[in-house]
């Protein structure tokens, strides 16, 4: 069954960050409204409806000058489903928060990737962090759900991850959505490094996820930034006809026997999703 729909608007990311694959696309472009808002009517047909609806995969969301719009869109097509984004926060404003406070079931994860602008330059390249740390604080007051992460990059210290924590577990009421997150360092199917071993057997993200990249094609999972394996084209299939086909269907069944690591891409991959 077909759990979650990540769909990539943009590819583009004002970030440079360091355990991120961003760097080795050689491609990059924008989502057309056409093909978007045609995912979008595919997504409705299905039974049962996409639990969650992620408008993003690599790139910055709010590059896209039409996020917002894009997010209202998808509340109105899919009224039972969850929307997810998420950001580097880079890019947000009040007037933006406000708007995203009016879509109800709305999560924004923000990458803060620190606590302090040395930390977060560090990770990022970004030497935005006290506007991003004032626009999470003003989410928190519009009482939206979110969380705020940190990629567990090796560089980060105890003494960094303990500052994380600390700084964004203050929240600003009583009636606080907000979640600190450490995220797993990942490897992008072995793009930014090799593991050491297969430790992989099972993930739901070949069992119940897909993901469209800016041009229509889908491809593995968000793990796989470059398509180096594309089950379709969105531009002339649809949803259903991609996630049913043969090929899509057996990688979804080697995940479901504990075989993940006969798959293409997957067998490079580092995440923990047993």
């Amino acid at each position: 069954m077909l759990e979650v729909l990540q769909v990539e608007t943009t590819n583009y990311c004002n970030a440079r960050c360091i355990f991120c694959a961003y760097g080795q696309i050689k491609k990059h472009g924008t989502m057309s409204d056409k093909l978007y808002s045609k995912i979008l009517r595919d997504a409705t047909k299905l039974d049962p409806s996409p639990k969650t609806f992620i408008p993003m995969l690599t790139g910055e969301p709010f590059l896209d000058p039409q996020m917002v719009e894009r997010i209202k869109e998808a509340r109105a097509a899919l009224p039972k489903t969850e929307i997810h984004l998420y950001s580097n926060g880079s890019k947000l404003t009040e007037e933006i928060i406000k708007k995203l406070a009016e879509v109800p079931e709305f999560h924004l994860n923000i990458s803060a990737n620190g606590a302090s602008v040395e930390t977060r330059k560090r990770l990022t390249g970004l030497g935005d962090y006290e506007h991003v740390a004032r626009m999470i604080d003003y989410i928190d007051s519009l009482h939206i759900s979110h969380s705020v992460s940190l990629v567990q990059h090796p560089s980060i210290t105890k003494e960094e991850e303990k500052a994380f924590n600390r700084r964004w577990r203050k929240t600003t009421s009583n009636a606080s959505c907000r979640s600190p997150y450490i995220f797993q360092h990942l490897n992008f199917g072995g793009l930014t490094y090799h593991k050491d071993q297969t430790r992989f057997t099972y993930c739901i993200h070949a069992t119940s996820h897909m993901t469209v990249l800016w041009d229509g094609r889908v491809n593995l999972c968000c793990m796989d930034p470059l398509g180096r394996k594309i089950f379709g084209d969105l531009n002339h299939q649809t949803v259903a006809e991609v996630w049913l086909s043969e090929e899509r269907q057996r990688y979804a069944s080697l995940h479901k026997k504990g075989k993940g690591a006969e798959c293409e891409v997957c067998r490079d991959c580092n995440i923990v999703c047993f």
